[in-house]
């Protein structure tokens, strides 16, 4: 697969099943038809079809996409209203990169999702970095006690292998990475 060709179709994707689904029928758990989301990506790239859509998902680092049957979703990342039950997150501590702004403003009011339906939050510092630099040259990183919010009744849950989701981190479970 060309890369820059696998990525405008991964965005294509993303967009159709994240924020505008435009006339394809979805679910209210976020999955549309496979076949018919295929004939929405040939208006674009008449080549494609269900094997490259396949491996497009597979492929993806993120763990963004997910197939049941001829069914397909993004996993997270909504703009629409979607409800989407995943596991419940099994790790003490996760990452969110962002700017310095934003970080007090974070520590102050704690992580609350903004024009996405969840908060994203990172399973790596490596991945937190990356996250924060599509924001800014020196990210961030804010550091979340996952177990003890959980223990105090905050839902996160795992979206993918390296990204985790939730309505709403209190400022208390949040802390700044370079000020331990």
């Amino acid at each position: 697969m060309k890369n820059k060709t696998k990525t405008r179709i991964s965005r294509l994707m993303s967009y159709l099943l994240r924020h505008n689904p435009r006339d394809l029928e979805m679910s209210k758990d976020g999955f549309v038809n496979l076949y018919a989301l295929i004939e929405k990506v040939k208006e674009r790239y008449d080549w494609v079809d269900k094997e490259y859509i396949k491996k497009i998902v597979k492929e993806d680092e993120k763990g963004r996409y997910e197939i049941v049957n001829d069914r397909i979703r993004a996993r997270y990342g909504h703009t629409i209203d979607v409800s989407i039950h995943l596991p419940l997150a099994e790790v003490s501590k996760l990452y969110h990169g962002t700017t310095q702004q934003a970080a007090k403003e974070i520590l102050a009011q704690g992580l609350k999702r903004m024009e996405r339906e969840k908060v994203h939050l990172s399973q790596s510092i490596q991945d937190a970095i990356k996250v924060g630099k599509r924001k800014t040259g020196e990210p961030t990183i804010l550091v979340i006690d996952v177990e003890q919010a959980i223990k105090e009744g905050t839902k996160i849950e795992k979206a993918s292998e390296k990204v985790y989701v939730a309505d709403y981190i209190p400022k208390k479970f949040i802390s700044n990475l370079k000020k331990k």
